[in-house]
């Protein structure tokens, strides 16, 4: 089945002035803001996209690009095949960004596409390969507002809050999520000129932000696209309808974008979400509903400690570490003071029991009732239960 590459090869040559933005348009331009355009795109420069794809490969070369062990490594060579299009070939690049703090547990891009019409798409960088990166998705789980999150309203109000255009935001991953709090925070004048807000498999939210106006305002305009198997865009809350989709690959390499499947003009519909997606989103509000704000800083905090210690920065110096890096965190567990090892532990501990519980449950709930038993003379009649009905959350 297709990707977006095939998309590009069979609907590049349709200029959006015949058929318009669609929901595939939008994850080319996500996919594209994993690009990095250091040296290529400064600040406060715009580039056409022709021009940014051509200086991008004066710098790197396609074989360079595709040995690089990273799930969004394609994203230039979407930038390249999409330059190449009608479609997308008159779009301009502005108001790059490009931020990793580990300071302030800050991972944070974003990107301007202006198109021929005006409208303007803004994408969010989702998690990259660094660990501060990661830091800042667990982050969501107990911070009512994140560095990223911040950071996202503050670039839409400085960049865009005296332009008239309409506007698109979106993002893949974290950048999802950022999308989402950037239209429902920033400033009303620009949540006005909003049209659409893509959330490609984006985590949520925790409840409060729910509740308030400006999410409430923004949500019916929210787009949520998820794999069958979504792991990332099932965690924490949201009020989505999710537009649930078919991938090529399984369990949690379906969030690579490139992976979702194409066919014209939209992507490949599923029924719903997959068993594993399921009993991952049950067990992990589960888990989470256990812990207080302070539980889940703690775990947080001494998972991303026992990282650090190994003194890797990014996700590919943790796998490429091999029998060293497993040495270094095992060393950093059994260095940690007795108290917070036993914290840790137990946090570990309750979460695979959930799980354990989660699977049990939806084992059980699938087994159907046997068929009745007839009465054999001088034999007690079996009694016969009606199977549990399995509890899946709502899509």
């Amino acid at each position: 089945m297709a990707n977006i590459l095939e998309y590009l090869d069979w609907r590049g040559d349709i200029p959006f002035a015949v058929d318009g933005f669609n929901s595939v348009d939008n994850l080319i331009l996500a996919q594209m803001a994993y690009t990095d355009f250091e040296g290529v795109l400064g600040d406060g420069e715009s580039l056409s996209i022709v021009d940014a794809s051509k200086k991008y490969f004066e710098l790197h070369t396609e074989e360079e690009v595709m040995k690089r062990n990273l799930f969004f490594k394609l994203a230039p060579i979407v930038l390249k095949k999409a330059a190449e299009t009608a479609r997308f070939r008159n779009i301009i690049l502005e108001n790059y960004v490009n931020i990793v703090d580990p300071d302030i547990e800050e991972q944070f891009s974003a990107i301007g596409y202006r198109r021929p019409s005006g409208e303007i798409y803004v994408a969010f960088r989702g998690t990259d390969n660094t660990v501060v990166g990661w830091r800042e998705d667990f982050n969501l789980s107990f911070m009512s507002e994140t560095a990223g999150q911040k950071r996202a309203v503050e670039y839409v109000n400085s960049h865009y809050l005296d332009v008239a255009n309409k506007m698109i935001f979106g993002g893949h991953s974290k950048g999802g999520n950022l999308a989402v709090y950037a239209a429902a925070f920033c400033d009303e004048k620009i949540r006005k000129r909003i049209e659409r807000v893509y959330s490609n498999d984006g985590p949520g939210f925790r409840e409060e932000i729910l509740e308030t106006e400006g999410y409430k305002d923004i949500l019916p305009r929210i787009i949520s696209i998820i794999p069958e198997e979504s792991i990332v865009g099932i965690l924490l809350s949201n009020e989505y309808d999710n537009q649930i989709i078919k991938s090529s690959a399984k369990f949690v390499t379906q969030h690579d974008p490139m992976t979702w499947q194409v066919y014209g003009p939209d992507f490949v519909s599923a029924d719903k979400r997959s068993a594993n997606s399921r009993i991952i989103d049950k067990t992990m509000m589960k888990w989470l509903s256990t812990m207080s704000d302070e539980d889940r800083r703690v775990f947080t905090d001494l998972l991303f400690s026992s990282i650090d210690s190994t003194g890797a920065k990014t996700l590919n110096e943790i796998s490429e570490g091999g029998v060293k890096i497993i040495s270094d965190l095992i060393k950093s567990f059994k260095d940690m003071e007795p108290d917070k090892q036993q914290e840790f532990s137990e946090m570990v501990k309750r979460l695979i029991k959930i799980g354990n519980e989660v699977v049990m449950n939806s084992v059980k709930g699938k087994i159907k009732p046997m068929n009745p038993i007839k009465k054999l003379p001088g034999k007690t009649q079996p009694k016969l239960t009606k199977a549990a009905e399995p509890d899946e959350p709502k899509e």
